[in-house]
């Protein structure tokens, strides 16, 4: 039915009174949403969401926001919204959390936002500039990047931070993130749907994970409603999240959930979070070059207008010439001379020598030419060549940090096909838990007649179903409340330490893992009628925890035994089981 030009007029004023009732007489509720680490749980800080007191539809921000638009008078509401937020939430901010506020493009470059004003009200409520985090929302557009920059940039030097809201959404998001540098990141919450399993939006968050990393932003994903999302996104590298599943909007500033914290600290301990990096190539950080002709003033340009900038290459045509650092172009530059006698120089002149890995290099290598260098130019980045051809630098804390990461793995002794820990460490393991064993099982699992099946259809099957059975122990391990330890023994062999509290439900997720067709043949390559069994045996460990190594291995070996005597496929504790005789000869 159409809407007669009258009613439509009737209609279009109605909205603009309640659009200037809610702005004059400030009707609106402001609740706070958690934005919490994805690595520790701890809460980053929190988002204002304002809802405005009106007859529906214009109850809901987004409709009222679109009403407020079309009456032009979206500035004012966006502006009165943020105030409102300032001065009721900083107040009740712990002094180390951040208060992020939703703001229009439109309301920084219009003037109506002045860094210097909205300093001194940030302040009056109790926060610093640098608590404050300025989400560019796209209810319009942005323009003219060029302005955008210069009025982001006076709102860093203010102290402000900032994000891009709603990224993935769309091609203009991403040409925000390229052309403002934000200090954080927000993944539209499109993407959390199906995140879990979707490869298409699995492939866009890590693509943008990765790219935050090398330009030094941060991720967020918003929308997150379930574990299974969260576990994803750590999965796929995003360093905070937000959603109902980690904490609801709420009048006061409020924790995330309980399960939302024990569901992160789970999911980081399955994650590798520090992998072994085997090649320079990929710790490279993309970094801007100029040519050796470049006037100083003009590198000077780029590190103001790019607060995260360490550095730029200087090249004469494709060959590295030097580097030029943040901290050496400002000191150039500063002091009553330094422009003066420096911003014509050209970059040849400023630069530094750099030091030259080729990307194939190990993390080591690169190290050790790193330290090689003379103590002033120890900390300088070092630029990465691919082919010849300048890939970007490596800073020296990340190359560090690679080479750690190595070290640790090593000294890990982790199982070369599962990863797990192997005997150094299982014995490292339990020699700890010998000081308290009370409340914690002892668990052998191994797979039935291993030997006949991996004879009867290769060593290659037979590896790839260990790997099976190391997954879904290790993913059973995530139910439990205290750390389940699982180590590889070798072959088919794993041991594993489970607290009493955890025992059931430990129980309960290998069953059902171990109840699905075929799950030691995932790519469903073995013949139809091929089977595979498993059997884990425990028993209480303080019952055998005063028994040397040897002697402990043996008596939990006897408990799995008398689990494949009974026909395998099976899951026993024994908790009255004794020493074998040699063992108990030697107790």
């Amino acid at each position: 039915m159409s809407i007669s030009p009258l009613t439509a007029t009737a209609t279009a004023a109605a909205t603009r009174r309640i659009v200037r009732r809610v702005l004059e007489t400030g009707a609106i509720r402001t609740h706070c949403q958690p934005i919490a680490s994805l690595t520790t749980g701890d809460i980053l800080g929190y988002e204002a969401l304002t809802r405005p007191d009106a007859p529906a539809p214009l109850d809901n921000p987004q409709e009222f926001l679109a009403a407020a638009s079309s009456c032009n008078l979206l500035e004012q509401v966006d502006h009165s919204w943020r105030i409102s937020a300032v001065a009721r939430l900083g107040p009740l901010l712990g002094s180390e959390q951040a208060l992020f506020l939703n703001c229009t493009p439109t309301a920084l470059t219009s003037g109506q936002l002045s860094p210097a004003l909205f300093q001194a009200l940030v302040r009056r409520h109790g926060l610093q500039p640098e608590r404050v985090v300025l989400e560019i929302t796209e209810e319009r557009a942005i323009e003219d990047f060029e302005h955008m920059r210069r009025v982001v940039s006076g709102f860093r030097s203010s102290g402000f931070l900032f994000a891009i809201d709603d990224a993935g959404a769309g091609p203009s998001s991403l040409q925000s993130i390229v052309e403002l540098r934000p200090d954080f990141i927000k993944l539209d919450r499109w993407l959390a749907r199906d995140i879990e399993f979707d490869r298409g939006r699995r492939s866009m968050v890590e693509a943008i994970c990765t790219f935050a990393r090398q330009v030094g932003a941060r991720v967020i994903a918003e929308g997150i409603e379930t574990r299974d999302q969260l576990t994803a996104f750590i999965e796929l590298g995003a360093d905070y999240g937000q959603g109902y599943y980690l904490g609801r909007p709420a009048p006061t500033p409020e924790a995330i959930s309980p399960e939302g914290r024990l569901a992160i600290h789970r999911a980081n301990r399955l994650r590798r979070t520090a992998p072994v990096v085997s090649r320079v190539g990929d710790l490279v950080t993309i970094t801007p070059t100029v040519s050796v002709l470049t006037p100083g003033s003009a590198v000077m340009q780029q590190f103001t207008n790019n607060r995260h900038l360490e550095a730029v290459i200087v090249l004469d045509g494709r060959r590295v010439q030097g580097i030029i650092t943040r901290g050496r172009i400002f000191e150039r530059m500063s002091g009553q001379f330094g422009l003066p006698l420096n911003g014509r120089r050209p970059a040849a002149e400023l630069c530094a020598p750099a030091t030259i890995v080729d990307s194939a290099h190990s993390p080591r290598t690169a190290a050790r030419a790193a330290l090689e260098r003379p103590s002033p130019f120890q900390q300088d980045p070092l630029v990465v060549l691919e082919e010849g051809t300048c890939a970007g630098i490596v800073r020296i804390h990340e190359l560090l940090q690679a080479v750690l990461a190595e070290e640790v793995a090593e000294a890990r002794n982790l199982n070369p096909l599962t990863g797990l820990p192997g005997n150094p460490r299982i014995r490292e393991h339990l020699e700890r838990l010998r000081q308290s064993p009370e409340a914690w099982y002892l668990l052998y699992a191994d797979l039935d007649q291993f030997k006949k099946f991996n004879d009867s259809h290769g060593f290659a099957h037979g590896d790839t179903a260990i790997l099976a059975l190391a997954r879904i122990l290790t993913e059973a391990a995530a139910v439990a409340r205290h750390d389940l330890f699982v180590g590889h023994v070798g072959g088919d062999d794993f041991i594993l330490t489970v607290h009493a509290d955890d025992l059931d439900a430990f129980h309960a997720a290998c069953h059902r893992a171990l109840q699905q067709p075929h799950w030691f043949d995932p790519e469903r390559k073995l013949p139809p009628d091929a089977s595979l069994t498993v059997s884990i045996a425990g028993c209480p460990f303080a019952r055998i925890a005063h028994l040397d190594y040897e002697d402990l291995a043996a008596t939990i070996a006897q408990a799995k035994r008398l689990v494949k005597h009974a026909g395998g496929n099976g899951f026993d504790i024994f908790e009255n089981l004794t020493p074998t005789q040699h063992n108990a000869e030697a107790a």
